[in-house]
This record gives structure tokens, sequence and C-alpha cells, in this order.
């Protein structure tokens, strides 16, 4: 039987960003290696893509942050959040964190993820959830400062 070889590599570079992912196939790699390699690409595509339009991120969470604060975990929680909106606060709120009014789907699209990442509410594949249904995978975490200020 022929070894299995091959890989999975992700790079990109633009001005002073830069992220490198890879996976080696071997014949031992699992599915769900492969899986949790492409998860972690998604999840810094995500963070990035945001990142790069151009909308207040801080400005956004924090309002998600308020919308969602000491509510637990539930479909109706995230129900009378959303419905506690009125549309011309949400709209008023979130053009504040745009560069531009063209900028507003991408403010609600953002606010959204947001309100559902503060409730447990997984909008994509991620490392926790892979590591807590395949046990076996060992999910590296990411070099860095994340989450402080730089100086």
């Amino acid at each position: 039987m022929p070894e299995e070889t091959g890989q999975v590599v992700f790079t990109a570079r633009y001005k002073d960003w830069m992220v490198v992912k890879k996976l080696s196939i071997e014949e031992k790699t699992t599915p769900q290696e492969v899986s949790a390699i492409l998860a972690s690409v998604e999840a810094t595509l995500s963070r990035k893509s945001y990142s790069f339009t151009g909308i207040n991120m801080e400005a956004i969470e924090a309002f998600a942050t308020r919308l969602t604060g000491g509510k637990r975990k539930s479909y109706v929680s995230l129900s009378e959040a959303l419905s506690s909106l009125k549309p011309t606060e949400l709209k008023t709120e979130l053009l504040v964190a745009c560069p531009t009014p063209a900028h507003l789907p991408i403010a609600e699209n953002y606010l959204l993820k947001c309100m559902l990442d503060n409730f447990g509410f997984k909008t994509n594949l991620d490392g926790e959830t892979l590591s807590q249904t395949f046990p076996e995978i060992k999910v590296t975490k990411p070099r860095g400062n994340f989450g402080k200020k730089k100086k």
C-alpha cells in the first residue's frame, strides 16, 4: 500500500501582516487533523477579513457585549437581545463604527457574529469544538500576545 503524503499550506502576506499555516500529511494523519488546520485557517481569515474592512471592531464588540451581557446561553436570550433593538437604534450605533454608510452591512454581520459568540453559539468550526469532539487531536494554541494591548 503506497504511503499517502501531501500537505495543507496556507500563506498570506499583506503589508506588515503575515500568516502561515501548515500541516504535513502522512499516512497516519487523520481527517480530523486536516479539519483542525482548515478550521484554524478559517478563523484567521474571518478575524482579518473584518479587520481589513475598516469597521471599528472594538466598538461593535462593546455594543454586542452590552446587548448580551449577563444573559445565559439560550435561543430565548438571543431572541430577546435581538428583539430589544429598535431598527433606528441599531443603525445609529453601527454607523458610528463604520468609515462610510456603505460599511453598514459589514458592521451588521459582525455584530450578529459577536452576539452569537458571546452567547456561546459557534458560527464556525473551531479548535475548541474539535478538541472536545476528538480529544486525541492536539490543537496547538497560537503564539503571540492575543488580547493584550501592544505597547
